[in-house]
């Protein structure tokens, strides 16, 4: 950027209102978002030989709300400081974030690191993933790299070069005509060009399951000049449920309609009006398949896909009367299949505070023997014995033994649910 470009483009509110295909729109995003998440922001930038530095320092905010400008050698000592292994090309900015607030303290500052490393990844390659795949229609292909750099060993880390994260980028459609464009009636017709797609089921692919994964990212996805908007969510057309997964509507929006569908200062969230609404449920493709049918087939091949066996319930067999078991598999059971995970509950040696233990590879309840005689009050014990604690066990433990994988969350309930119990038992024992 020039001096004159960096100027106006540290003014909050600067004016970019007559350059419509910009991803600006309200001049304020570098301050706002830089000032939301560190105290100070500095911007140094290079145009042939003139280097130029503006930034917004605490004390400049508080005292009348005014920008420091660095000359030229102050420019080139704060950027040397700053990025010692990169070289500033001819033509570049930096932008530098200093009193991070948003980051918080962290135990393990390496691992909250790589958390947000991650995060920004993710971020950087689904907000600008047609521009990384050369798909943007204003823009040639760009690249993206994270670079590390360790100040305090003055240690550069491994560049990591972004790859797209398209929403869209399935192998094959889930239906057949799909991927469709669909035609909105006028006045939308011109300004709102949407294209519906189905993912193809039973998907593993980071661009199918997404931040935040699969089921909550189906929906609409508005683009504003090559940039998601927003990425996914149904506005209010229906609701969010795991049979829509699959489907998912890309929708570019003329920048011409920003304010029709009350585009905030953020650029990541619209609200529609009632008449675009109205609009997107009335779309057909040219075929007349309309945004009701589209859904129903988008429902069709989630329904007819086959299941995973993550997906299979699990079903307590094996340690509960026979009679039982055929109830539990009649009530537990899916529709979609006949198939099921089998669990077993079995006593044995456990340390005196477990109640009970999920071993997980064997697909098992273990439950200590030692407190057996105080549960069974007398009564003779065998496989199938106290039935009506085991199934309670179950209902209560059902995420823990259902889930991919045990997550911290269910881990603190299991430890507490064993509290509790071995707490319970002792009682009953009089300890």
């Amino acid at each position: 950027m020039s001096q004159n470009v960096l100027k106006e483009a540290m003014r909050f509110g600067s004016d970019v209102s007559q350059e419509i295909e910009r991803l600006g729109k309200f001049g304020l995003g570098l301050k706002l978002a830089s000032l939301s998440q560190a105290r100070e922001v500095h911007v140094f930038t290079r145009q042939g030989n003139t280097l130029s530095g503006r930034a917004w320092l605490e004390h400049g905010i508080k005292n009348g709300f005014t920008s420091t400008v660095y000359d030229e050698n102050e420019c080139q000592k704060l950027v040397a400081d700053l990025v010692p292994d990169k070289k500033f090309q001819p033509s570049g900015t930096v932008v530098w974030w200093s009193g991070l607030y948003r980051v918080g303290a962290h135990s393990d500052v390496q691992e909250h690191a790589q958390k947000l490393l991650n995060q920004l990844d993710n971020y950087l390659s689904l907000a600008f993933h047609r521009f990384l795949s050369g798909k943007a229609r204003q823009a040639k292909q760009v690249r993206i790299h994270i670079d590390i750099f360790d100040q305090t060993d003055a240690h550069p880390g491994i560049p990591l070069m972004l790859d797209p994260l398209d929403p869209f980028a399935y192998p094959h459609s889930g239906q057949t005509n799909f991927p469709c464009r669909m035609y909105l009636a006028d006045p939308y017709g011109e300004n709102v060009h949407m294209t519906a797609h189905i993912w193809p089921p039973n998907s593993t692919a980071a661009e199918y399951r997404l931040p935040g994964g699969a089921n909550s990212r189906q929906g609409l996805y508005f683009y504003r000049n090559d940039r998601p908007i927003q990425g996914g969510s149904w506005n209010g057309l229906r609701e969010t449920e795991p049979h829509s997964s699959l489907a998912r509507v890309e929708i570019d929006v003329s920048p011409e309609f920003d304010l029709e569908v009350s585009l905030d200062v953020k650029k990541i969230e619209i609200h529609l009006p009632q008449s675009l609404k109205n609009a997107i449920q009335k779309a057909q493709t040219e075929t007349g398949v309309d945004f009701k049918k589209y859904l129903a087939l988008a429902d069709d091949a989630y329904r007819k896909r086959q299941i995973t066996n993550a997906e299979l319930p699990v079903i307590p067999s094996k340690g509960l009367p026979a009679k039982l078991v055929t109830s539990l598999r009649a009530e537990l059971q899916i529709s979609a299949t006949s198939k099921f995970r089998e669990l077993e509950f079995v006593w044995t040696t456990l340390p005196d505070e477990q109640f009970f233990e999920i071993d997980r590879d064997a697909a098992c309840i273990c439950l200590n023997r030692t407190y057996r005689p105080v549960v069974l009050r007398g009564l003779r014990g065998s496989v199938a014995d106290v039935p009506l604690l085991k199934c309670l066990l179950f209902f209560v433990l059902e995420e823990a033994v259902s889930s991919e994988r045990m997550s911290s969350r269910i881990r603190e309930r299991v430890a507490k649910v064993n509290r509790i119990l071995v707490k319970a038992v002792k009682y009953e024992r009089g300890l």
